[in-house]
């Protein structure tokens, strides 16, 4: 069994990273439009004790919602795709059940 630790950040983005993730899906302007506020995730992921996995984007969260509840919702999205990657990609046999520490710090 491999031994699997993820830590995630989610965090005010730069302007750099909005105008960006902007370009890249035009449709979240609509969002931003709605008050919706931008935030960058990332997430690592270390299996064994080498780097596994890298995911990071620019995520909308809605107005008033808890920026950690909406982590914690990222990191389960995030977490379940940079796994079936791994499964698929790299041929590592890892589950969510494997995930010995989770790391999550909201900033």
């Amino acid at each position: 069994m491999a031994n699997v630790s993820v830590a995630a950040l989610l965090r005010a983005p730069t302007d750099v990273e909005v105008r960006e993730g902007l370009e890249r899906n035009p449709g979240s302007r609509r969002l931003a439009d709605r008050g919706w506020e931008p935030r960058w995730f990332e997430l690592r992921l270390d299996v064994d004790g080498e780097g596994g996995e890298h995911v990071h984007s620019l995520v909308w969260v809605e107005p008033g919602r808890d920026a950690r509840e909406a982590a914690e919702e990222e990191l389960e999205h995030a977490l379940e795709e940079a796994l079936r990657n791994l499964r698929d990609y790299e041929g590592v046999d890892v589950w969510p059940d494997d995930v010995t520490d989770r790391e999550l710090t909201v900033a």
